[in-house]
């Protein structure tokens, strides 16, 4: 009887023992399936854009002699003449190496500097997305997006010495003849205003610094000197002097027109609230009239560039100022461009530091 019962015991742990080494098996192969499935899911699939071709008809459509849209439908969808345009992708190209076509490690050509520029122009001036010009274009978001990363920085590295100076004396002569001449305002610099763009993506940590209360949602402030040139940065008396005489009195700074949001500043002249008198009903109508130059630059500048009219969805400031600083110094490029450039720039002159 013993020797009976031992056997069975035996027997019934050898099933159990059988039966958990199966059921390991299994769970290792369950196991090993999920994982090779789930690493074929994340593998890369290599996408044939045929990125030639897309180079080819960008050609044909644009920078050919006989380009299939040029004049007016090149201005309108790159929001300058093709000599400045192509200008500017000379430049980014010397100056980037991310914008010089290179080869891939298959060995084939990487995209043209046209391909890159153009892309990062139709982020500026139309507010696409990255991911929605691979139809167009062959290119992928990753590239569009560092495209523009690099294309603003590298403008306002190379540009920025120009286009984004502080006034000289010659700079400040040359706006105040314009003014005067033109609004019947002697001494006057330009009007200030501020731009709100909204941040979209603003972070939750920077939700109080960004926001205000007639805004429900954050926005960046760009405060600017406007008169049909786009100046950043905001006169304090660290520029040279600008001696100008009303009426016999004589005045060692220059002033700006501003609305009533603005601190009472020697600086700034705002129209009158209590209009007593004709005098103060003529000067309020100039000064309104005259404000509108800021008005009208803030407007063109959004219209010229899209990305600045919709909300932001990129997450660092530091990012949305640098593409803030792009729009600018390309308006006053085109401005320049087409001749109407106030402040004529001199590389001999001195520019003062801030």
């Amino acid at each position: 009887m013993s020797s009976s019962s031992s056997s069975e015991e035996f027997q019934t742990t050898f099933d159990t023992v059988v039966a958990c080494a199966q059921m390991a098996e299994q769970t290792y192969d369950a196991l090993c399936k999920n994982a090779a499935a789930s690493s074929q899911r994340r593998t890369r699939r290599y996408i044939c854009r045929n990125r030639e071709e897309a180079n080819q008809r960008l050609v044909q459509d644009y920078f050919e002699e006989n380009a299939t849209y040029q004049g007016y439908y090149f201005r309108r969808r790159f929001r300058m003449f093709k000599g400045l345009y192509e200008r500017i992708v000379e430049d980014v190209t010397r100056e980037c190496s991310f914008f010089q076509q290179g080869y891939e490690a298959r060995g084939t050509p990487g995209f043209t500097p046209l391909q890159k520029c153009t892309t990062t122009f139709r982020q500026l001036a139309y507010d696409i997305p990255p991911d929605a010009l691979d139809e167009t274009f062959r290119m992928s978001a990753r590239i569009a997006g560092d495209g523009l990363h690099f294309f603003c920085k590298t403008v306002i590295q190379f540009y920025g010495l120009k286009y984004l100076r502080n006034p000289t004396r010659n700079d400040i002569l040359q706006l105040q003849a314009h003014h005067a001449s033109v609004h019947e305002f002697p001494g006057m610099l330009g009007s200030l205003d501020c731009l709100h763009w909204a941040w979209e993506n603003c972070p939750t940590s920077y939700h109080g610094q960004f926001s205000r209360g007639d805004h429900g949602h954050p926005t960046v402030i760009l405060e600017v000197v406007a008169s049909q040139d786009m100046w950043i940065c905001i006169y304090d008396g660290s520029a040279p002097d600008s001696y100008f005489e009303v009426r016999g009195m004589p005045y060692k700074y220059g002033y700006y027109l501003v609305d009533g949001i603005y601190h009472e500043y020697a600086l700034f002249v705002k129209s009158f609230i209590c209009l007593h008198g004709s005098r103060r009903k003529k000067f309020k109508r100039a000064q309104e009239r005259a404000r509108k130059d800021v008005e009208r630059a803030f407007g063109a500048l959004k219209k010229r560039w899209f990305i600045l009219k919709k909300p932001a969805t990129y997450l660092g400031k530091e990012k949305l100022q640098e593409i803030m600083y792009t729009c600018i110094m390309l308006n006053n490029m085109i401005i320049e461009d087409k001749g109407r450039v106030i402040c004529a720039f001199d590389e001999k002159e001195t520019i003062p530091e801030t």
